[in-house]
C-alpha cells in the first residue's frame, strides 16, 4: 500500500488538480446519482450533533488524569459545536436580512445579479471561516483525547462515543470543504474505533463518493494503476453501503451489485 499513498500525494501536488478543474470533475461523478444525498433521518450523521454525558470510571488513582482529560476534550468539543451553531445562525440571519433589503440604485437586472453573487460569496466566505475555526477546535479535542493512556478509559463506551463524535463532526466539515483525502483518512479512522462505527452506512457512502472523486482525477492524469485501485475501493464501499442500508436481499442492493458487475 505505500505506493498507493505515495501516488495519491503526487496527484495532490500535480497541476491537473487545479481547483476549478477539480470542481468541474466533481460534476461528472456517477456514484452520487444512485446514493442518497444525505444521511437518513435520525442518523448521528445528520444536521444535529451529539453531546455526551460525563464519563464514570473506577476510583483508581491512575485514572484520575485520564478522566480529567476526557472532561477537557468533551468541554472543547461541546463548546466548539455551540460556538459554530450560534455563529452560523447569526451569519445566516444577516444574509436573510440583506436579501430583504431594497437597493434602489440597482435599476437593472445585471446590477441585481452582481449584488446577489457578491452576497453569496461573502456568505460562503464567512461560513468557511466558521468551519475552519470549528475544525481547529475539533483537532484540539482530538489531541487532548490522544493524551489519555489509561486502558480502562480508552476502552470505555463514553471515550469511544466522544472520539467517534469528534471524528464524525470533523468529517462532516471536510465534506463541506470537499477535502476528499481527509474524508477518506478520517472515515477509515472512524470505522476503526469500533465495530458499531464500521457497520454504519454513512461512512461507506462518503467513502464511495470520495474514492470516485479521486478516481476521476487519477484517470485524468493517466495514472492507470492508481485509477484501478481507487475504483476498486469505490466499488467495495458502494456495495457495503447498499448491504448495510438496504440489506443483501433488497432490490436496491441487487441494482448496485449489477452496476458494479458492469465495471461501474
Amino acid at each position: 500500500m505505500p505506493f498507493f499513498y505515495f501516488a495519491i500525494l503526487i496527484l495532490l501536488i500535480c497541476p491537473v488538480f487545479a481547483k476549478d478543474e477539480f470542481n468541474a470533475q466533481a460534476k461528472e461523478t456517477k456514484v452520487e446519482q444512485i446514493l442518497p444525498e444525505s444521511p437518513e433521518k435520525g442518523s448521528p450523521w445528520g444536521d444535529g450533533s451529539l453531546k455526551f454525558d460525563e464519563i464514570k470510571i473506577l476510583d483508581l488513582v491512575d485514572e484520575t488524569s485520564s478522566q480529567n482529560r476526557w472532561k477537557e476534550a468533551n468541554k472543547e468539543y461541546s463548546a466548539a459545536l455551540d460556538q459554530f451553531e450560534m455563529s452560523l445562525k447569526a451569519v445566516t440571519q444577516r444574509k436573510s436580512e440583506s436579501e430583504k433589503q431594497v437597493y434602489y440604485e440597482d435599476r437593472y437586472d445585471w446590477q441585481k445579479k452582481i449584488r446577489k453573487e457578491n452576497r453569496e460569496k461573502e456568505y460562503s466566505k464567512q461560513v468557511n471561516e466558521l468551519r475552519t475555526q470549528l475544525n481547529l477546535r475539533l483537532i484540539k479535542a482530538m489531541n487532548i483525547l490522544e493524551k489519555i493512556e489509561n486502558p480502562k478509559v480508552k476502552e470505555s463506551e463514553p471515550y469511544l462515543d466522544l472520539k467517534s463524535g469528534i471524528y464524525r463532526e470533523y468529517i462532516k466539515q471536510q465534506e463541506a470543504f470537499k477535502n476528499y483525502m481527509q474524508i477518506i483518512d478520517f472515515c477509515e479512522r472512524y470505522m476503526a474505533i469500533s465495530a458499531k462505527n464500521a457497520n454504519e452506512a454513512e461512512p461507506h457512502r462518503m467513502l464511495a463518493i470520495s474514492y470516485e472523486k479521486m478516481e476521476l482525477n487519477a484517470n485524468k492524469s493517466k495514472n492507470q494503476e492508481l485509477y484501478f485501485e481507487l475504483k476498486d475501493q469505490k466499488k467495495k464501499h458502494l456495495l457495503r453501503f447498499a448491504e448495510i442500508k438496504y440489506g443483501k436481499d433488497s432490490k436496491e442492493y441487487l441494482a448496485v451489485e449489477e452496476k458494479i458487475a458492469k465495471d461501474f
